[in-house]
């Protein structure tokens, strides 16, 4: 075989393998290893309006649990989340998220015009962190977030967000209420609310929706734009 075409043939499988090793390490934020500096630089924030979000809700909710942050940064706080709905309200995209009165943070939400809900890679590292803020209060805890290794950094509009996640919703509230206990059904009343004070929820319209974009997606987006750019 000709030196030439060898050479050519060797070449396009090391540019193969390398791509293959960059895709592995941009996949779910790097959970394939390597530091975290070294995934954010791999990893830039784009924008993208509310009808282009993609969520799976009740289980990103539930089951994968987010970060809810609120204030700026003199003064602010967050908190773990199970709860929560992503819709159409009043004409308006909005977030719904519910924050209890036993809550540290609440008095916070309360006197916040803005919020923010994060949602992270599927990672044991990350998993850690939203539980620990999860189960600290920023009143006994008051370097929680930091405590809990997940890195906040500040929207455009100077609000919190975590610098580690996947997606970030940001929105400003619109309104707020407190559940009424005696309108609750028995069981939730009997059960839920038992021995804890009530929630109040938070609507909130969003105004700006953040997806990480790591390089190797970036690298293929372009790629696709100029060949339909030469057609």
């Amino acid at each position: 075989m000709n030196k030439h075409i060898i050479k050519v043939h060797m070449a396009t499988c090391l540019a193969l393998v390398a791509s293959l090793i960059l895709s592995a390490s941009c996949q779910h934020g790097g959970d394939s290893g390597g530091s975290r500096e070294d995934r954010d630089s791999l990893a830039t924030w784009v924008k993208l309006a509310p009808d282009e979000l993609v969520m799976r809700p009740v289980g990103e909710f539930s089951r994968d649990w987010m970060a809810l942050a609120m204030g700026n940064a003199k003064s602010y706080n967050s908190m773990t989340i199970s709860w929560g709905s992503v819709g159409q309200l009043w004409n308006k995209p909005v977030v719904t998220v519910y924050v209890s009165s036993d809550r540290y943070s609440k008095k916070l939400m309360d006197n916040s015009n803005w919020f923010t809900i994060s949602r992270f890679p599927d990672n044991r590292e990350y998993k850690d962190g939203l539980i620990y803020l999860g189960s600290h209060s920023q009143k006994d805890d008051p370097d929680k977030t930091a405590n809990s290794g997940l890195r906040v950094e500040f929207t455009e509009l100077g609000n919190p967000r975590f610098k580690d996640a996947e997606l970030v919703i940001e929105c400003k509230k619109i309104y707020s209420d407190e559940f009424e206990k005696d309108k609750l059904p028995k069981d939730i009343k009997d059960g839920i609310y038992s021995s804890t004070g009530l929630h109040t929820m938070y609507i909130g319209e969003i105004v700006n929706v953040y997806e990480k974009h790591w390089q190797q997606e970036q690298v293929q987006s372009d790629s696709l734009s100029r060949k339909r750019s030469r057609k």
